[in-house]
């Protein structure tokens, strides 16, 4: 039977050979014969996201910031482990594709970080790529040389900086000046001081953080249904379940958020309020774990008992599989030194995951038949978001979380 170290090494090695650009930038999503993607994949009627950036383009880069981050996580994590001179070249080599990106953002302002759809400059960002981004660099920062560091506390200070000038707001698609969820930006806003040292940070940190903006996670999908701030659809009352989505990336970003502000700042007053949102995004996220390692796209939660289950497919409601439960798995493994009392079952269910999943099992999407035909294309990617978290979960969880 293959370890769990030896399958971390040939997915290394297939990540290495498949989703990494020539600008060392590792690719959203490839085939799954690990190919780049191409226009022929894709259904020609299928939604085009921006005008000018062809399917194969959008889908090749969307969460390129992401993926390189996580992997750049995953590459200094097994550094630490092993000292292995190796995995610090390809640390460093993820290090200069986020730079690369930062450089491409310049084009409109020194501090935008830009999804780089087809390798090129693009207006769009999100938030999720920016946090990925900059926690990366931070990790890496301690083994950089002094030039790098250097540049590594600009870069975070000048991207943050960006949010803060704009008062958190930025377009996004078809929404012109969108207001972004201001939960997101304490741990940004910490992180951006403890590099620079600027009281603008700092200050701005303090000002969220009096108004309350993360007394709760900010992307739960269950609190506010269960609150009673949001009322149950007419699909929810006919299943008499609450349906939640999107639960790996709401997971993810949100541990990743609440872990450095309980490792940087324990001693604030939010701290035990962090301690419960980093708890209630797990027993979250758990509720989308499918007993086969993957996780569900949507997940029925009974009114009543409080258990999961699969839903029906139905026009929106896919209910498919996805390897993003290596992101679940991440975040468990983030969370578990702040959750003393379920740390070994957090652990546990980590492990399940990343022992079920090879690299076939790293996709998108599953289940075609749950697709309409506009959609089906999104059963035929190896994710880059599912294969670098595996390797960031297993290697955080090598060097004790």
């Amino acid at each position: 039977m293959q370890t769990l170290h030896h399958k971390a090494a040939a997915i290394e090695e297939w990540t290495e050979n498949h989703l990494i650009d020539p600008d060392g930038v590792v690719y959203s999503q490839v085939d799954t014969s690990g190919r780049t993607l191409t226009d022929a994949l894709f259904d020609p009627e299928s939604e085009v996201h921006l005008p000018g950036v062809s399917q194969a383009d959008f889908w090749n880069y969307e969460n390129c910031g992401m993926t390189t981050g996580a992997y750049l996580q995953a590459l200094v994590f097994r550094y630490e482990a092993e000292r292995d001179p190796a995995a610090l070249d390809r640390a460093k080599r993820c290090y200069r594709a986020l730079r690369h990106i930062y450089d491409m953002g310049k084009q409109l302002e020194e501090g935008f970080f830009p999804k780089i759809y087809g390798a090129r400059f693009s207006r769009q960002t999100s938030t999720d790529q920016v946090l990925y981004a900059v926690m990366a660099l931070d990790k890496y920062a301690p083994h950089a040389n002094e030039e790098e560091r250097e540049e590594i506390a600009r870069m975070i200070a000048n991207m943050i900086r960006f949010w803060v000038k704009r008062k958190y707001h930025f377009g996004y698609y078809h929404i012109p000046d969108m207001l972004w969820p201001l939960a997101r930006f304490p741990s940004l806003l910490l992180l951006a001081f403890n590099h620079s040292g600027e009281k603008l940070f700092k200050d701005e940190y303090d000002r969220l953080l009096a108004e309350g903006v993360n007394r709760f996670p900010g992307e739960s999908r269950l609190r506010r249904k269960l609150a009673g701030e949001i009322l149950p659809t007419e699909y929810e009352k006919k299943q008499h379940a609450w349906l939640i989505h999107a639960l790996p990336d709401a997971v993810t970003m949100d541990v990743m958020e609440l872990d450095y502000l309980l490792r940087h700042d324990p001693g604030n007053s939010w701290a035990e309020t962090w301690r419960k949102s980093t708890a209630m995004m797990w027993n979250e996220g758990r509720l989308a774990l499918a007993p086969n390692g993957k996780a569900y796209t949507h997940v029925l939660v009974d009114m009543e008992t409080g258990r999961p289950r699969r839903p029906d497919p139905s026009p929106g409601v896919p209910g498919a599989e996805t390897g993003w439960s290596t992101m679940i798995a991440r975040a468990g493994v983030q969370a578990a030194p702040h959750l003393t009392g379920q740390k070994e079952e957090i652990i546990g269910q980590a492990r399940l995951v990343l022992e079920a999943l090879a690299i076939a099992d790293l996709t998108y999407f599953d289940g075609p038949e749950r697709f309409g035909p506009k959609e089906k294309f999104k059963t035929r990617f190896i994710s880059g978001d599912a294969v670098t978290n595996w390797l960031w979960a297993y290697w955080l969880g090598r060097n004790g979380g």
